[in-house]
């Protein structure tokens, strides 16, 4: 580890412990002290959550595209994160839902026969997506947890434009059941919006109706913590007009009069679910007292929502911190930067707005991005003002659609050294809720070379109500710079040791000590000069030791598990939905998992299937010629200027950098095809893949001018046989190898082409899985730089010794 890197670990444990000092709650964890506790009595117990985002994601295509498809454009979350979700203390979530997708046809449309045949009735909710959140509803109740139904549409309504025969110009029928009608004619589709006008294109008559079934629909769910009305209303149109504003001039008695509308609706059916109403200028908590005139509306059991964020323009889309900064402005304060204090000042005016009405808040949208730990510090200073003051607070964004996977702001689960590893968002709230417990987890190079010493890091996700010590043993002959580490009270933090491995020997670190918390896993490091000429009597140290000098990654199908949360070992003939990397290319905050988050909880919405665990000559591999098929995907970032310029959880090389792949394949049968290995950017089609072709191994390359190169092998594989594959590249110099022999080779220069992801057994590109390949996977690897051809022959024996 670089100085840089163990300068910059400091820095970040004395900002968290600062943090944790005004925002961790007292010793006994699982009670929050209250500063008015004294006067008032005890508190509710806080409450926390997250936004199980996906269902809402198919906005952008409905009606104008076939972008419409569950597990690819939109997705349900799982029923296993919904569970370990409530075991972590996240009880009360928020599940955006879309209109249109749940009421395609408005009550009062005139579609005709052929058209209802492919939109379905007026008014009539569509059946599969009503049984995910049916679905969503029951998984809550299952672990005693509840969901808000929030409806994600922002005071708006895509539809189509029917024409006086109740047809829909240019309507295209479904291209499979799953899909949902649309039109290639931009005059079918209409925006409609609220208003208060004659002509309004979105009445009230139509937010009532829609309410009014969700409520009989779903009234009596006991996993229904509450409806929401409608997720940030905003640009509203002027006064007397029935189109969107923009800048201003919005007539904010509109929100406020469907407000009161969906909850008269809402209570004719429901008269006690609690009803949560949203603001306009996008529910913006500092616009909450000015911005709506007419609240607090009348009712019982109503909850007003607000939403902020950390960054200058409180938009939840920036996450560069010193960019933000610089920008010298912040929402709500004015001409002045933010800082720590920044999320509890926008926080302030709807504090103060709920407690002279005597109202509840739930603050249902914030965020924290993860690239820089001076947000965190912001972050949970927010979050413990919010539940000091008995604020709900829901962060932004849990679920399981793939966007989702390293997203600057995200509170989904990973995977690391073979456990489920917690989103860094989920430990200042655990912290501020004083909720336990907490994971230990380890990261640090896996190389020493010259008797230099290598700092490991010992950490914890969650949070801790006090310091934690954890005893460090190293093997003969390694010298440590301390026999314990502490790890202070507060979230996500850590302390570090550096050790001196003995030279040409492998030196293995051990834990222990950490009463009630599992320690991390035995950590080898490697001071060999050569490994190379280690092979011949210690082939796997050779091999990862090589590994550990270029920080490469190796996913081994013998350490597969069936669930990426409270998962298992995976058995024969089961899914496979995690493997950890067992090499050295991971870290805490950007573990090289491979992961499977396809939904297959409703049979009937599960076109996409995680691969399956096989054991075939008592070896384990990965079985990826299940129909629909997705492979194990590794989701990371790339990085955008100004926006998110160097996002933490990246793959470790870029097309146009020096990098190798290696995998072992079995191919069950002659003529076998799919994507063995691919490294790639989800939106784009640039990639560097490993590939077999009707039986013959191949290597591509598309760079983002377009540029191709593909290398074929002469022969086929052969079926049953185990074959170690392998790609090379750098700038000038590509080599497709079969068995560690050169099968193809090329000279291509690649234009910069930012890669954001890695999987096994699949490909995706251009926002659309590729077949997988129809065999077997044993393990692969994969790493930035250029391995010598001696160091390139070790790998490829240490792969095929896999398989004996």
């Amino acid at each position: 580890m670089t100085r840089t890197t163990v300068d910059l670990a400091v820095r970040r444990r004395l900002l968290l412990q600062a943090a944790a000092a005004a925002a961790v709650a007292p010793s006994l964890q699982g009670c929050l002290w209250n500063e008015s506790e004294a006067a008032t009595g005890p508190t509710p117990p806080p409450v926390i959550g997250t936004n199980l985002s996906g269902m809402e994601w198919a906005q952008p295509g409905i009606r104008r595209g076939g972008s419409t498809q569950p597990n690819l454009h939109y997705t349900a979350p799982r029923r296993a994160e919904i569970a370990w979700l409530a075991a972590n203390g996240f009880k009360k979530n928020r599940l955006p839902v879309l209109w249109e997708l749940l009421q395609p046809v408005l009550f009062d449309a005139r579609p005709n026969a052929a058209t209802r045949a492919m939109t379905g009735e007026p008014g009539a909710f569509d059946a599969l997506y009503a049984q995910l959140i049916t679905e969503v509803l029951d998984a809550h109740a299952a672990v005693g947890a509840t969901c808000i139904l929030d409806l994600h549409n922002y005071g708006r309504y895509r539809d189509f434009r029917y024409t006086a025969d109740g047809s829909v110009p240019g309507l295209q029928k479904p291209p499979t059941p799953l899909h949902r009608a649309y039109t290639e004619d931009p005059g079918g589709v209409q925006e409609r919006i609220f208003s208060l006008a004659p002509g309004a294109t979105l009445t009230q008559a139509h937010y009532a109706d829609f309410w009014t079934r969700a409520a009989q629909r779903w009234k009596d769910h006991p996993g229904l913590a509450g409806w929401g009305l409608m997720n940030e209303p905003h640009d509203m149109p002027a006064r007397g007009g029935t189109e969107p504003t923009e800048g201003g001039g919005e007539d904010l008695a509109i929100w406020p009069a469907y407000a009161r509308a969906g909850v008269d609706a809402i209570r004719k059916v429901d008269a006690k679910r609690p009803i949560y109403v949203a603001s306009n200028q996008w529910s913006a908590a500092m616009a909450l007292p000015d911005a709506n005139p007419g609240f607090p509306l009348q009712g019982e059991n109503l909850v007003y929502e607000v939403h902020l964020y950390l960054d200058a323009v409180s938009g939840g889309h920036a996450f560069d911190y010193d960019s933000e900064v610089r920008k010298g402005f912040s929402a709500g304060a004015g001409r002045r930067s933010i800082d720590a204090d920044t999320g509890v000042k926008r926080l302030e005016p709807a504090i103060r707005w709920a407690r002279k009405h005597n109202a509840r808040l739930a603050l249902t949208e914030v965020g924290m991005p993860v690239d820089d730990e001076r947000w965190q510090v912001m972050f949970q200073k927010t979050v413990t003002h919010a539940l000091r003051n008995g604020v709900e607070v829901m962060s932004w964004m849990g679920g399981s659609h793939w966007p989702i996977r390293s997203h600057a702001i995200n509170h989904v689960p990973g995977w690391y050294q073979n456990r489920t590893i917690e989103p860094a968002v989920a430990g200042p709230m655990k912290a501020a809720a004083g909720i336990g417990p907490a994971a230990l987890f380890d990261e640090g190079a896996g190389v020493a070379q010259g008797g230099q010493p290598v700092t490991v890091t010992v950490a914890i996700r969650g949070a801790l109500s006090q310091p934690l010590t954890v005893n460090v043993a190293a093997t003969e002959g390694a010298r440590l710079s301390k026999a314990s580490v502490t790890i202070p009270a507060g979230a996500n933090t850590s302390d570090s040791f550096t050790v001196v491995p003995a030279p040409d020997r492998v030196t293995t670190l051990t834990y222990s000590g950490a009463s009630g918390i599992q320690v991390p896993p035995p950590r080898k490091l490697y001071a060999f000069a050569d490994p190379v000429k280690l092979a011949d009597t210690h082939l796997a140290d050779a091999a990862l030791a090589i590994l550990a000098r270029y920080g490469a990654s190796k996913w081994e199908m013998a350490d597969a598990f069936d669930d990426y949360v409270q998962g298992s070992p995976a058995r024969d003939g089961g899914p496979v939905r995690a493997v950890a990397d067992s090499g050295f290319g991971s870290s805490i905050a950007n573990p090289m998992e491979m992961l499977n988050f396809a939904n297959t909880d409703d049979a009937q919405a599960a076109w996409l299937k995680p691969p399956l665990l096989r054991v075939v000559n008592g070896r384990k591999v990965l079985d990826c010629s299940v129909p629909h098929s997705t492979g194990l995907w590794c989701k990371k970032a790339a990085p955008t200027p100004v926006v998110r310029p160097h996002p933490n959880s990246r793959v470790p090389y870029d097309l146009q950098d020096e990098h190798f792949a290696l995998a072992l394949v079995i191919a069950p049968a002659a003529g076998a095809s799919g994507v063995v290995f691919q490294a790639s950017k989800a939106e784009d089609p640039v990639t560097s893949e490993l590939t077999v072709a009707d039986g013959q191994p191949q290597a591509r390359w598309i760079d983002a001018r377009g540029q191709q190169v593909v290398l074929t092998a002469p022969g086929r594989l052969e079926p049953g046989r185990p074959t170690v594959l392998s790609l090379t590249s750098a700038q000038g110099a590509q080599v497709l190898r079969v068995d560690g022999e050169p099968a193809g080779r090329a000279s291509a220069s690649f234009a910069p082409s930012a890669f954001a992801q890695l999987l096994i057994g699949a490909g995706f590109l251009s926002y659309y899985p590729r077949e997988g390949f129809r065999g077997h996977i044993v393990a692969a690897i994969a790493g930035r730089g250029r391995p010598s051809d001696a160091e390139l022959a070790v790998l490829h024996r240490y792969l095929r010794s896999l398989a004996a």
